[in-house]
């Protein structure tokens, strides 16, 4: 597992490494999706999709890359909630992150700063929609998250189960995703600090 070594807004020259990092990610986590359904989101509908945001810079919405160094690994979107079937201000709209970055800091550190955008621009209480196989969608529960509306969505004539999930008060939240990085910070200590069975040196 690579280490996310910051998190920023994103900025116009990161639209390209945007693009691919969603038209992967949804390949490689939304493998349950017809192939229709991924066709309809390839990198031209994502870099599209990604350059209409910069030239609209919705204020009431923000959109952060994480990094390794200089290199974007993952992006994260929070906005305000115009989904009536469930009663909240925000949104954590998106978050996908390369492979090799997952199950450490990154995910909760791009929760957090999504949380937070939320919290301060008046948008709390806020909820989260996972695609009901999504492999990934256990984090939400782990957090506080409380599924609230089952439904399907519709994409590219496909009905896709989703759940909308209410996220648990802002406190509760930022306690257990600063748990979560504090706890990922130890493990990466402790595995750095543990010799590889191979490197041992016998005198």
């Amino acid at each position: 597992m690579s280490i996310v070594t910051g998190i920023r807004s994103a900025v116009l020259s990161d639209v390209v490494s945007i693009a691919k990092i969603h038209v992967a990610c949804w390949r490689e986590v939304y493998s349950f999706m017809p192939k229709e359904v991924q066709a309809k989101r390839d990198y031209k509908f994502r870099l599209d999709q990604w350059l209409r945001w910069f030239d609209a810079l919705p204020n009431d919405e923000a959109l952060f890359v994480l990094l390794d160094i200089d290199e974007v690994v993952g992006f994260a979107v929070a906005k305000a909630n115009k989904d009536p079937d469930i009663d909240v201000l925000g949104e954590f709209h998106a978050c996908y992150i390369l492979p090799h970055y997952r199950g450490g800091q990154a995910g909760p550190v791009a929760m957090m700063a999504l949380a937070e955008f939320l919290r301060d621009n008046g948008l709390w209480p806020a909820c989260v929609w996972a695609f009901k196989h999504n492999p990934y969608r256990r984090i939400y529960p782990a957090i506080g998250c409380k599924p609230e509306v089952f439904r399907d969505r519709h994409i590219a004539g496909f009905a896709l189960p989703e759940i909308g999930y209410r996220a648990p008060d802002y406190p509760v939240l930022m306690k257990r995703l600063n748990r979560m990085c504090v706890s990922a910070a130890q493990r990466q200590t402790e595995s750095l600090q543990t010799p590889h069975p191979r490197l041992l040196v016998h005198g």
